[in-house]
């Protein structure tokens, strides 16, 4: 069974779409607006702590560090340990 991949990329938009025996069967797009970097993992440096509301902020690459509230780490830490 033939299969094809077709990717079409635009400046603010990213189409791909699976063919199997000239009929679309999969069809993605991904539009810059709309990706979330919310649960993705990052190896960052923490560049600033502040206390008083239990977070920091830790620079992971992007144009603005990020936020990281120490409850969204702190329940699960161990699994954590082998990406230190």
């Amino acid at each position: 069974m033939p299969s094809d991949i077709l990717i079409n990329a635009a400046f603010d938009e990213v189409r791909v779409g699976l063919l199997e025996n000239g009929q679309v069967v999969e069809f993605y797009v991904e539009r810059k607006k709309d990706t979330s970097l919310v649960g993705n993992i990052y190896k960052g440096k923490v560049v600033k702590v502040l206390p008083g509301m239990q977070s920091a902020f830790v620079a992971v690459g992007l144009e603005k560090a990020a936020f990281l509230y120490v409850a969204d780490i702190k329940a699960d830490i161990e699994s954590y340990a082998p990406f230190l």
